[in-house]
């Protein structure tokens, strides 16, 4: 808003009452914009956490399962081992029970668990 060069000093006033008001919707406007995509920014943030944490999870889950099959399978094999040799110098029944308790032992401390005491 212009005003003319001899114009009252209430006219003046007035006109830069009127471009201050306007420069502070401007603002107030751009401000609630800001605040939008703010948000919405957060909102995509999150969501890639999301995405992020549901595949990390699902990673681990196969992971583990992985883990522990071959575990339970190299246990397998150990305790087919076992009887064999067990077979061969004839141990007896408590000497078996204390090795499947060290195995299991063995076992669970390398899948991460806590280890059973036997």
């Amino acid at each position: 808003m212009n005003t003319p060069r001899n114009a009252s000093p209430v006219v003046e006033a007035e006109a830069a009452a009127s471009r201050v008001l306007e420069a502070e919707r401007a603002a107030r406007a751009r401000v609630a914009q800001c605040g939008l995509q703010a948000v919405r920014r957060v909102d995509e943030a999150n969501a890639r956490a999301q995405a992020l944490r549901e595949r990390t999870e699902a990673r681990i889950a196969r992971m583990s399962a992985r883990m522990t099959a071959q575990a339970e399978e190299r246990l397998r094999q150990i305790r087919a081992e076992q009887e064999r040799i067990a077979g061969e110098t004839g141990a007896d029944a408590a000497t078996l029970t204390r090795l499947d308790a060290a195995i299991d032992n063995l076992v669970a401390e390398i899948a991460g668990a806590d280890a059973p005491k036997g």
